[in-house]
């Protein structure tokens, strides 16, 4: 941390929030103070963090994690992050993630994926999900599947509830065919959740190639704009 100290003396990062400058805010763009005041009251009620499956349509994932949930503080660091490029804040995103780590240590994945933003890199290459990618490919020395493509060039946040379901069946697909994918656990990192309809289908092309198990966590939970 020799080197945050340094480069804080000369260049300091303030809190995105309310503009005071310390530890915290070199680290995550998020100071202390507004990081007991918002983040952690959501980690005194850590529990396991995992999404309620919907009852009311088929589900090809197993499981679905999240980190922290979307309040008016959260959203407005979100867009930040997403829009603005306020890169630090990936790592307000990721606190918590070797809490969540502990959940797969009785099924460790074989493999890590991205769930692709766009059909290629554009004005805004960036994924929110990165730096939490990066994190636990260090952490458990497991590959990324980088086969993965968005086929569509249609933004799924711009689309109602239903038009989600039938935008993501068309969306994605695999570059590789003769991938072996034969009982492997795939991990798929996304930055929100808000109905599923993106990671079920994922979910949904791992499975026809073969995969036991697709778990995935996300950044954010979301109830929806």
């Amino acid at each position: 941390m020799r080197g945050v100290r340094f480069l804080s003396f000369f260049f300091p990062k303030f809190c995105v929030s309310c503009g005071r400058s310390d530890f915290f805010s070199e680290i995550t763009a998020v100071c202390k103070p507004c990081t007991k005041q918002n983040y952690f009251p959501q980690k005194q009620n850590w529990n396991r963090r995992q999404v309620n499956p919907p009852a009311d349509r088929f589900v090809f994932y197993d499981q679905v994690f999240y980190l922290q949930i979307r309040n008016d503080f959260e959203r407005t660091l979100f867009q930040s992050l997403k829009f603005e490029n306020e890169r630090q804040l990936a790592e307000y995103f990721c606190l918590g993630h070797r809490s969540l780590s502990r959940q797969f240590l009785g099924d460790l994945p074989d493999l890590l994926a991205l769930v692709p933003s766009s059909p290629k890199s554009g004005p805004r290459p960036y994924h929110a999900s990165f730096a939490l990618l990066g994190k636990w490919k260090k952490l458990w020395k497991i590959r990324e599947d980088t086969s993965l493509r968005k086929v569509s060039s249609d933004k799924q946040s711009s689309l109602g509830f239903e038009k989600r379901f039938f935008h993501a069946k068309k969306a994605f697909q695999f570059t590789k065919s003769d991938r072996i994918m034969e009982g492997l656990h795939v991990l798929i990192v996304d930055d929100i959740f808000t109905t599923g309809a993106t990671i079920n289908e994922i979910a949904r092309l791992y499975k026809q190639s073969g995969v036991r198990k697709v778990s995935c966590v996300v950044l954010l939970l979301s109830g929806g704009d």
